[in-house]
């Protein structure tokens, strides 16, 4: 009866094996997958070079596990093994909370945001002697999350003294202004239809002295599915985003050009929301430096944002309130050569980082 047993479960196992293998080599190859936002291994070429150099096995192994059949499903049941039968509590770095999937910031690294505060006060020195600066910070979703959660996190309010150490200056608080529902699930932003209040306290203290809320209010456009970048990287239970975007006629009427393509774009790209990151809508995604012009502006001031991918979606709802908003993204160009490209004068200054990004600061050239 044990044998007739240990038969009926190896050829089980073995059936099971089989028809994956079958259903492996019969299944045509994907070339990207959605879940995980990238290309997947495609067959490597058998070649003399190849098979005895050993890159053809190692390539092989790569597209079989790229190419396995149901591997989304296989990658959420490892992920549910880990989180509800091993009791882990985390999934390669990402946790969820309230339905939000998110990440460890921990701990403080207190050498980069030195750097990234010592960059800021270098910029500020070099550029922007006599003009108004202002000072803002966007708290990762673990300050919403991590504390209830049981989670560690980065010692935020050691951050904020480091920068009022460095910059002498303290923050406009954007903490007390957001929660955790404020940002997408699947994704480390924050949602832009949540972020009137935090623009329109940005412009209290910048001295703006106008509403950016539109006479007729702002419009609503909805792109789904948005699957942000949490949900490439881990297999959790997660349901998938809306990306919502507000227009006006200001921004409608609003044009953006890029210093490193040229030419003249629209403020929210809608076409590239289904490319590798929906969230490239806003701002066109990674850019060096942009300059809109809102010829619907309510006075004739302007505004330079430094920033890094949280003002992309911030920065529509000033067009508003200022004639020009230029974007600068220190990650992708150097402090140095800033002047070859935007002529500061009498603008309106706004550093405008999130914690992310300050914990990870020599990432600013």
């Amino acid at each position: 009866m044990q044998r007739a047993k240990a038969i009926a479960t190896l050829a089980v196992v073995l059936s099971i094996l089989g028809g994956l293998s079958v259903w492996g080599l019969a299944a045509p190859d994907q070339a990207i997958s959605a879940a995980e936002r990238r290309p997947l291994a495609q067959a490597p070429a058998a070649t003399a070079e190849s098979l005895f150099s050993g890159d053809y096995m190692s390539g092989l192994e790569t597209y079989l596990l790229d190419q396995f059949p149901l591997r989304d499903a296989w990658r959420a049941g490892n992920a549910a093994m880990r989180l509800y039968f091993l009791r882990q509590k985390d999934d390669h770095g990402i946790y969820l909370r309230e339905g939000s999937a998110v990440k460890l910031e921990y701990p403080l690294k207190e050498e980069q945001v030195r750097y990234a505060a010592n960059k800021i006060r270098e910029v500020r020195e070099k550029y922007l002697q006599g003009m108004n600066v202002y000072y803002a910070l966007v708290p990762d979703k673990g300050y919403y999350a991590a504390e209830a959660g049981g989670y560690p996190h980065m010692d935020y309010d050691r951050l904020l003294e480091i920068l009022q150490e460095t910059l002498g200056a303290p923050c406009v608080d954007l903490f007390s202004m957001l929660e955790l529902g404020d940002y997408y699930r699947t994704d480390v932003h924050w949602r832009q239809e949540a972020l009137l209040p935090a623009a329109q306290a940005l412009a209290d203290a910048m001295g703006l002295g106008t509403e950016l809320l539109p006479a007729g209010g702002y419009r609503a456009r909805t792109l789904s599915p948005f699957r942000g970048v949490y949900f490439s990287q881990t297999a959790l239970p997660l349901v998938p985003d809306a990306l919502t975007y507000l227009t006006s006629p200001a921004i409608e009427a609003a044009s953006m050009t890029s210093a490193e393509t040229g030419g003249t774009l629209p403020v929210y790209t809608v076409d590239r929301f289904d490319g590798g990151d929906g969230y490239d809508v806003f701002a066109a995604g990674p850019q060096a430096i942009l300059t809109i012009e809102s010829p619907q502006a309510q006075t004739d001031r302007e505004l330079v944002i430094f920033r890094d991918s949280f003002g992309s979606s911030l920065a529509p709802l000033f067009l508003e309130g200022y004639r020009r908003v230029t974007l600068i993204d220190l990650r992708y160009v150097s402090s140095q050569v800033l002047d070859r490209f935007v002529t500061f004068s009498d603008q309106d200054v706004l550093f405008l980082y999130s914690t992310t990004l300050l914990n990870s600061g020599m990432l600013l050239k």
